[in-house]
């Protein structure tokens, strides 16, 4: 249960490890959603303005909201460095292909 500690979430609640797992995955929730609401309101800001050029679109993939990038561009945005008590490489790559 040390993972719990190591990702700054609420303290253990009476040695109820099912709890904990609960809570965990609740602020987990919690945060990807704010992540999520804040993605589809800069896409819908996003699509409100006039484009005079064809471009992939503001994008969230369930973790990581991806910039609106112009076709054949590599999109790099940094990436977490930890998710669910799993360390992961901190960058991840996106190829935007529009197809006409």
């Amino acid at each position: 249960m040390a993972w719990f500690l190591a990702n700054e979430t609420e303290p253990l609640v009476d040695d109820n490890y099912v709890l904990n797992v609960l809570n965990y995955i609740n602020e987990l929730n919690e945060s990807l959603s704010s992540e999520q609401s804040k993605c589809l309101e800069r896409k819908h800001q996003d699509q409100n303005r006039k484009q005079d050029r064809l471009e992939c679109e503001v994008n969230w993939d369930t973790i990581l909201c991806w910039p609106r990038t112009p076709p054949g561009t590599l999109a790099t945005i940094p990436c977490f460095d930890e998710l669910n008590g799993i360390l992961y490489d901190n960058t991840r790559e996106y190829m935007c292909h529009f197809h006409v």
